[in-house]
């Protein structure tokens, strides 16, 4: 039985159990994702090429035999459902295994996607449970405004994110416009450029994935999808806008 949400229950705050990749995890990933869609596009198209054969030939028989060019028009486009039928359903195996490793892929990343959400969450994080973070937790717990700018100018001069993460900790805690410094600011000069990455590099892996799935969906149909065609380019847009960003931070 399928457990659901009722309108009245809160959705869920927590994200699946999984693994908090680093940026090189989440780069070697995004090398997996495009290895595999490669893997699929190059299977499609020996998939449409193979109808393609199949259908050209019909026709050509069809004029052999002396029937017009509509008549053999139409010979080859029978043939080609046909096709599209037969090869769909001899490769559902291959196509299938690709875009289940691309979703196991996509879906591994849902940890990663909120501990990388924001600058912000990502420092929050930064020693968590160490002796350093809980030392300078201890010696900030009763610091004044001036200790506070002093500490998260130290963080950020030094690149300190343990200090860094600490200093935002006490902020959190105080009302938004008594904050002497913001901890958006600090996070970022802290560890934005690397939470720029890794949102960069997680949706690549979901931009594979759906490129793939609308691939094969298409190949499936044997029809183009403009609407998720011009949704998977604005991702793409906005993918690479966003990488823009990164370079120009770094």
């Amino acid at each position: 039985m399928t457990a659901t949400l009722s309108p009245d229950d809160n959705p869920p705050t927590l994200p699946a159990a999984g693994t908090l990749f680093g940026l090189p995890e989440l780069a070697e990933a995004v090398a997996t994702a495009t290895r595999l869609e490669e893997k699929h596009r190059a299977l499609i198209a020996r998939l449409e090429a193979a109808i393609l054969k199949q259908a050209q030939d019909a026709a050509d028989s069809a004029r052999r035999a002396g029937f017009g060019k509509l008549d053999a028009q139409n010979a080859g486009n029978r043939m080609a459902v046909k096709a599209r039928n037969d090869v769909r359903a001899v490769s559902d195996d291959d196509r299938f295994a690709i875009l289940r490793q691309l979703d196991a892929l996509a879906t591994g990343l849902s940890a990663s996607d909120v501990l990388w959400a924001s600058p912000v969450v990502a420092l929050a994080r930064a020693g968590i449970g160490s002796d350093k973070r809980t030392n300078h937790m201890a010696q900030l717990s009763g610091a004044g405004p001036a200790e506070l700018r002093t500490a998260a100018a130290l963080a950020a001069a030094t690149l300190d994110r343990v200090l860094g993460a600490s200093v935002a900790a006490l902020l959190d805690r105080m009302p938004a416009k008594q904050r002497i410094v913001s901890p958006q600011e600090l996070a970022d000069r802290l560890i934005g450029d690397d939470v720029r990455q890794a949102r960069a590099a997680i949706a690549a892996v979901k931009q594979a994935h759906q490129r793939a799935l609308n691939a094969d969906r298409e190949f499936a149909s044997g029809r183009r999808n403009a609407t998720a065609r011009i949704a998977s380019a604005l991702a793409d847009r906005d993918a690479a806008k966003n990488a823009g960003a990164a370079v120009e931070a770094g």
